[in-house]
């Protein structure tokens, strides 16, 4: 597969996943308007959790799928991978649901709003017991190349989440006022993010149904030496996917619970949920990097097996991180506009935290990036080291700064575990894959992004808009326009040559 080849792929998963998320982002700002603080801050402590059970419940099965599917039968990795996840989703399943009195009564039941609400709780372990059952389906059609397939199925299941959550909250109440005694009313928070759960589980139900086509063509055929090697190669997986959602969730699931002084928690749910909303923001650039993952993991395997491939993946990053620093600024510079996402004043007090959470998630999207070398040499236990460190990391810093300075100290700590995550897998990896990245470009471009905005965000403060540096005015708009356009410029200059090999924008450059 070609470089070529590699981002018109990118562009479909890109686009899919970029669909899919755009339409869970416009859920955001509904939520806002519907929700009350607390509710939403509930729902974002529930979400938060919910990436660490899918970790659990796929054990990195998917990447030692696309691994051994290049060098075993495809169709005994497809069997075999397959069964096992279908018996693990069951048996945690249904230990889940045997545990949910426990946990629904639990602290952490309590701050998630589910303690009264087992209907809340079964949707939600449902939910992930489908998104699980979907991870080999959709690896399956990204290592087979068909991510029109992907994209069709992914946006279905997005836009089913979304059908039922407008009937659920739009039209339901609007049916119970005129007497209709068939739907439920839902007067309270509680009662609507109970639906919102039910919604996703629905969506994601619906996924897995679409799938079923697929997966009955599956050959049946498990091989336990096979499952062997796979688990072998996954299980250390785990800790690194673990380890690396301490960074990314577990501000909102406990660092932000546990560390906020005071035991008001009403006032809790509260910052949660003004920290969730505003991290919300920094999707753009997770959107790329996630996109960027779907199509470039498959390609990364095959490339392999070619001649030096590892100037092929330093074009490659050289590439990601000049469409990092353009997100980065695209959100930053723009901020006075992006606010009317959130919709309700009180939320923008968080917006200072997003060019943190910015950055940290191009310096997550890099490390995503460089952590191609321990997956190609086997050497996934040196993955779950490096995400053991930062998580470590994490929760000293967390410990350290969220009593000093609450939630913006999360996002802080949050930037700092991903930077060093980033230089100790680049260090550790240039030792044993060493990868002729372009090191010089690659900080310059980052340094230009990041200096760029806080020189803006300066003259912002104190010439355009002081005294309110997210006033939506014309001259603001301007200059962010004019400094993002030298920025472009500088970038095109540079890398001129590199452009016009792209395809779709190539054939314009001379």
């Amino acid at each position: 597969m070609s470089i070529k080849k590699l981002a018109g792929q990118t562009v479909y998963y890109g686009l899919s996943n970029i669909v899919s998320k755009l339409l869970n982002y416009f859920l955001t700002p509904f939520y806002l308007g519907i929700l009350t603080r607390a509710s939403f801050g509930e729902m974002s402590n529930v979400y938060a959790y919910i990436p660490f059970a899918n970790i659990v419940l796929t054990y990195g099965m998917e990447t030692a799928f696309f691994r051994f599917a290049k060098q075993e039968n495809k169709a005994h990795v497809l069997g075999t991978s397959t069964i096992s996840l279908l018996l693990s989703t069951i048996s945690i399943t249904i230990l889940l649901l045997f545990l949910r009195e426990p946990v629904i009564n639990s602290y952490a039941g309590e701050l998630a709003g589910l303690t009264g609400h087992p209907s809340f709780y079964t949707y939600i372990v449902l939910l992930m017991a489908f998104d699980a059952l979907t991870a080999i389906p959709f690896a399956q059609l990204r290592l087979e190349g068909r991510p029109v397939r992907y994209a069709a199925i992914r946006v279905a299941g997005i836009l089913t989440t979304i059908f039922f959550n407008i009937f659920f909250l739009v039209i339901c109440p609007k049916l119970a006022a005129a007497g209709h005694q068939w739907v439920p009313s839902l007067h309270s928070g509680a009662d609507q993010t109970g639906y919102i759960y039910l919604s996703n589980m629905l969506g994601s139900g619906l996924t897995l149904l679409l799938f079923l086509p697929q997966i009955r063509k599956i050959e049946w055929k498990f091989d336990p030496a096979l499952w062997k090697k796979m688990i072998h190669y996954a299980l250390p997986l785990i800790v690194v996917g673990m380890a690396g959602m301490v960074n990314e969730t577990f501000d909102r699931a406990w660092f932000l619970p546990q560390f906020l002084p005071g035991d008001n928690m009403e006032a809790k749910k509260e910052v949660i949920a003004l920290y969730s909303a505003n991290y919300k923001l920094a999707i753009l650039i997770t959107m790329f990097i996630q996109a960027f993952r779907l199509g470039a993991e498959p390609f990364f395997f095959k490339q392999a097996e070619g001649a030096n491939p590892q100037k092929v993946y330093a074009r490659i990053m050289k590439l990601f991180v000049v469409m990092l620093c353009f997100m980065f600024l695209f959100v930053s510079l723009y901020l006075n506009v992006w606010k009317v996402f959130l919709r309700v004043p009180f939320y923008y007090q968080g917006m200072k935290i997003v060019p943190v959470l910015l950055l940290a998630n191009m310096f997550l999207g890099i490390y995503y990036n460089l952590t191609i070398w321990f997956k190609l040499t086997d050497r996934t236990k040196t993955g779950a080291v490096i995400t053991l460190i930062t998580a470590v990391l994490a929760f000293l810093l967390n410990y350290w700064w969220i009593p000093v300075m609450g939630y913006y100290g999360a996002a802080l700590a949050t930037m700092v575990c991903y930077f060093v995550q980033m230089v100790v897998c680049y260090v550790w990896g240039q030792r044993y894959y060493p990868i002729p990245y372009h090191l010089p470009k690659l900080i310059t471009y980052i340094g230009l992004a990041v200096i760029t905005y806080y020189v803006f965000n300066w003259l912002n403060a104190k010439v355009l808009s002081p005294g309110d540096i997210y006033a939506l005015k014309p001259l603001p708009l301007a200059v962010a326009t004019m400094f993002f356009a030298a920025y472009a410029w500088f970038i095109f200059r540079m890398e001129k040559k590199e452009f016009a090999k792209m395809p779709f924008i190539g054939k314009y450059i001379k």
